[in-house]
């Protein structure tokens, strides 16, 4: 059947015309994060970064796959004994609300746990598809790391936010450390090791002007290991982690702003990359290679009803009622 080839049938919550724009797109398959001995300052100002190597990636629309309009996600990452340090640069217009985090831009990190998890549908448990699986160890290895998802309405620019402990909930700056199997399996990391090991600071180059120049600047760390391995990804020099990025535009409409499926992502939708912590001599030990998801036979037609405020259906259901996607993550 030429539309079970189209699509990847494991493939939750896209349609075919996402999955045919995809086809045409270059994802990038590794980021190199180099030890440093000087961590850079969390405050916005990439002056830090000036001598770290830039890795850039195409942000393409969960759902239509269209390329996002603005440019390329650029990506700098070091690592210290204690810490891993991110720059995230995504060029657009500034636009910024204290009431309506729709209104502000948001963004997400994922990383893989489980080892079948999938980039889409964070972590795409097939037992998990429209309701968290009955027993949850049953989605085990499905599960995928959100961390750093960061809606901006509380916050100000140029600010260092720190971590919590007993709860990934950020209540001060809603920078929130998450886990799931599903779109709709999300919690906030809530084991008895549970807290939230996300710093950051961000700002954007042009907010003073009327302009639709500049570029938010995302400047984020988390430690490397962590006090609970159920709900956090560990890290450590000389290792591979699957990685990937999600990106939500203030101005995907002129009045909400961006919604929950419309968000962008990075892997052409379906790829995770390959974030490698390499050693001093440049190598990692422990690697994880890029995979695409497989494709799989033609399901039957799934006639059941997504839950209330879900998005995400699997392949076989119509497109109309197709929504969430890769990396949806319902905010």
């Amino acid at each position: 059947m030429i539309l079970a080839k189209n699509i990847v049938l494991a493939f939750i919550g896209a349609s075919l015309v996402a999955r045919q724009t995809n086809a045409e797109c270059s994802s990038l398959e590794s980021i190199t994060c180099v030890p440093t001995s000087t961590a850079p300052t969390l405050d916005g100002d990439v002056s830090d970064w000036s001598s770290i190597e830039s890795f850039e990636s195409s942000l393409v629309g969960a759902m239509t796959g269209s390329e996002y309009p603005h440019g390329n996600l650029k990506v700098q990452c070091v690592y210290d004994a204690e810490k891993v340090y991110f720059l995230f640069e995504v060029p657009g217009p500034y636009r910024f609300d204290t009431e309506d985090n729709h209104l502000c831009a948001a963004m997400s990190t994922m990383m893989k746990m489980g080892p079948d998890a999938q980039l889409y549908n964070m972590g795409g448990c097939p037992l998990a598809a429209t309701s968290c699986a009955a027993d949850p160890t049953d989605c085990e290895d499905y599960k995928v790391d959100i961390g750093g998802h960061w809606e901006l309405r509380t916050t100000e620019q140029g600010v260092a936010y720190g971590v919590n402990d007993g709860t990934g909930d950020d209540a001060v700056a809603n920078k929130d450390d998450e886990y799931s199997t599903s779109p709709f399996c999300r919690f906030d990391d809530d084991d008895a090791n549970a807290a939230n090991e996300w710093e950051g600071a961000w700002l954007h180059t042009a907010a003073d002007t009327n302009t639709t120049d500049g570029s938010y600047i995302f400047e984020m760390s988390r430690t490397l290991s962590t006090a609970s391995s159920e709900s956090d990804a560990q890290l450590m020099g000389g290792k591979a982690t699957d990685f990937g990025f999600g990106y939500w535009d203030p101005f995907e409409n002129e009045v909400n702003g961006w919604s929950d499926a419309g968000h962008y992502v990075t892997g052409c939708q379906t790829n995770w990359i390959s974030l490698r912590l390499v050693d001093d001599s440049g190598e990692v030990t422990e690697d994880a290679p890029v995979e695409e998801a497989p494709v799989e036979e033609t399901p039957a037609e799934d006639t059941s009803t997504p839950a209330a405020g879900s998005g995400a259906t699997f392949v076989g259901a119509s497109a109309s009622v197709v929504a969430a996607g890769i990396l949806a993550y319902v905010l």
